[in-house]
Order: C-alpha cells, then sequence, then structure tokens
C-alpha cells in the first residue's frame, strides 16, 4: 500500500508540473504584449528598462523548476510536450505524446524505494493505446524496456507508471505516464530507444511486431 501511494503521488506531482509550465509560457506572452504597448507610451530610457525587465524575467523562467514534496526534490530537466509519435500495432494506435527528464532525490524514508540511491533521473513518457477492435487485446507499454545513449537498459517501473497497459476489452483507450528511472544525470541522456512488445489477442497470439522507437530528451 506505501508503494501504491508512493507512486500515485509521484505520478501526480509530474502531472501538476506540465500545467505549471503551460502556466508559465501563458504568463510568459502577456508580459510581452504588455511591454509593446508601453513602449508607444514611455520614452526611449523607460522602454529599455521594460526590455531589461523582460529579459530578466525569461531567464528566471528558463531556470529548472525545482518541486519538493514529502517524497523529495525533484528537478525538471527537459520537457517535449510536443513529441506527437503514433503508429498502428495490430489493433492497437499508440501514441507518445510527452516526455520529461529530471533529477529526483528522495527523502531517506523512501531510498530503499529506489534501491538506497541518494540521487536518480526519472524518465516520464505520456503515452496512449486505443484498441480500434471488438476483441479483447492484451498490450503493456507500461511495461516497455528502455536504452539510452549512456548504455543503460531500464524496464518502466509498474509501481510508480499509471495504468496504461493490460487488458483492452473492446473498443476502450487508455492514457497516462510511464516512467524510468536511470542512473546517468539528465544533461548525459540525449537520446533514448522506447521498446514495447506488439500487441496479442485472448489466445496469446502475437497481432505486431515488437515496436521501437528514436527519442531525442535534450
Amino acid at each position: 500500500m506505501k508503494r501504491l501511494i508512493m507512486g500515485t503521488s509521484l505520478t501526480a506531482a509530474l502531472l501538476l508540473a506540465g500545467c505549471a509550465e503551460e502556466s508559465a509560457d501563458t504568463t510568459k506572452s502577456e508580459t510581452t504584449t504588455v511591454a509593446k504597448t508601453e513602449k508607444k507610451e514611455e520614452t526611449n530610457s523607460e522602454a529599455k528598462k521594460e526590455v531589461t525587465t523582460e529579459k530578466t524575467s525569461e531567464k528566471k523562467e528558463e531556470s529548472p523548476k525545482v518541486e519538493k514534496s514529502e517524497f523529495g526534490t525533484k528537478t525538471n530537466y527537459f520537457t517535449n510536450k510536443k513529441l506527437d509519435i503514433s503508429t498502428k500495432l495490430g489493433p492497437i494506435n499508440f501514441k507518445i505524446n510527452k516526455v520529461q527528464t529530471s533529477t529526483f532525490k528522495p527523502v531517506e524514508e523512501y531510498k530503499e524505494m529506489f534501491d538506497e540511491k541518494d540521487k536518480l533521473t526519472l524518465i516520464v513518457f505520456e503515452v496512449e493505446a486505443e484498441n480500434t477492435s471488438d476483441e479483447t487485446i492484451n498490450f503493456h507499454p507500461n511495461q516497455a524496456t528502455l536504452t539510452t545513449n549512456t548504455m543503460e537498459q531500464i524496464e518502466a517501473s509498474i509501481v510508480l507508471s499509471e495504468d496504461v497497459g493490460g487488458e483492452f476489452i473492446g473498443k476502450v483507450k487508455k492514457k497516462g505516464n510511464v516512467i524510468f528511472l536511470a542512473d546517468a544525470a539528465p544533461e548525459k541522456i540525449t537520446a533514448v530507444k522506447f521498446i514495447a512488445d506488439g500487441p496479442n489477442n485472448e489466445k496469446f497470439e502475437t497481432l505486431a511486431e515488437r515496436y521501437t522507437v528514436d527519442v531525442l530528451t535534450k
């Protein structure tokens, strides 16, 4: 139960991070619009001050986002919310929408959940799978494997990942985060391969080959 609660809370924190980034983008856009309007009414000296302030604001927004929780401290390093990777695996339409890398420092109480490590890297994918048939199909993107340019081979954390795999009973769709725990620092992980076994039917007959896709993480 402790593992389940931790996984749910950590995944929720990751989703909240995405919303915060979108809010920051909106604020930046509004600041730029206001600055342009004020330039028409202010002196050249005041306009220069606005430009300086705006540049300073942009630098702050580009700083890594740090999030603290009862489980530890997470610092976002890279986020791509527009991957738009899609493929058809037999009757399954599969998409990888987003990827995020970050460092995570667990508090002492939860280090056992992370092999007693003081610091590790989270690699998170938002994926979506849809069964287009009326049959029951088995597909497990939450049990995918990741290989990295730093020569790591990592299995997805089923405990921390959301329930986006298993049985797809007829025409259903599942969407959520798949989480991997890496040893290399996020700035050193520049490319990964996301590998998922193809779906199978109730007779365990394979309906598509293993799927492998390259994803840039920098």
